[in-house]
């Protein structure tokens, strides 16, 4: 049967790249205090098991629990909010997708901040994967992740390329970092 593969479909993370993001720079949006986004950033982490999540913690290099939020609700992530968070007392605090913030943003009256907007391109042109923060539906600033593409990968691809199998990437990434991945 795999004599008759024409086209192989690989997803992004995990199979092209190493698939553990890794949090490398919080950029706050304009107005915005650099410690109030990094709280921000912080307790939508708290509950937050993935690597991605684990990296955020590592790099604000600050314990969650300093904080000392009362009775959180936590918000796990899903494929259809494309996001995840927190919630206390009168705050929501979500973190995610910079499609779905600018939705969530705009639907409760907000303007999504235009240099945020190009943060969050300049992220994915560079082959990063950015998460908008909002906290009551305000948005507080960018995280930037970095994933790593597999070593050899290129290679791999020739040799099926050369066998007459087509590559095709398949992830939910935005579409500039596929765009830079696929380049890669």
């Amino acid at each position: 049967t795999a004599g008759d593969i024409d086209v192989l479909l690989l997803d992004k993370t995990g199979t092209i790249t190493i698939g553990n993001r890794k949090a490398t720079h919080f950029y706050p949006a304009n107005g915005v205090d650099e410690n109030n986004f990094i709280k921000d950033v912080v307790l939508a982490s708290m509950a937050d098991e993935t690597p991605e999540g684990k990296s955020i913690i590592e790099l604000a290099n600050i314990n969650p629990l300093n904080y000392n939020i009362q009775n959180p609700i936590y918000i796990k992530f899903t494929a259809e909010t494309r996001s995840s968070g927190i919630d206390f007392e009168n705050t929501r605090i979500r973190k995610g997708a910079s499609d779905a913030m600018k939705k969530l943003t705009e639907s409760a009256g907000y303007t999504f901040p235009i240099e945020v907007d190009e943060r969050v391109t300049e992220i994915s042109k560079n082959g990063g994967t950015p998460l908008v923060v909002t906290e009551n539906e305000k948005v507080m600033g960018v995280i930037e992740l970095q994933d790593i593409i597999k070593t050899g990968i290129h290679e791999r691809f020739e040799r099926l390329r050369k066998m007459g199998i087509k590559t095709v990437m398949v992830t939910g990434d935005n579409p500039l970092t596929a765009k830079f991945i696929a380049n890669k």
